[in-house]
């Protein structure tokens, strides 16, 4: 997330924030490691960046890299 604020810029930023329901100030949250997105939110937030943010990065905790990449390989099918 802070990689993506910084480069994407906060508009962008604001702009996805705004798409997934929530406000730029929580993403800063977010980024900072204050506090962690929900599950619902994650997946939003990886769907409206077009990828730059995956929900494995966002939330290993609860889609580990090797789970997201077989449902990925699996909706491709």
């Amino acid at each position: 997330m802070k990689t993506f604020i910084s480069t994407e810029g906060r508009e962008a930023a604001t702009r996805l924030a705004a798409k997934c329901g929530t406000k730029y100030i929580y993403l800063t949250q977010i980024a900072s490691g204050f506090r962690k997105p929900s599950g619902r939110l994650t997946l939003l937030l990886e769907r409206h960046s077009e990828g730059k943010l995956s929900r494995y990065e966002l939330r290993p905790d609860l889609y580990p890299k090797a789970q997201s990449e077989q449902q990925i390989s699996k909706c491709s099918s």
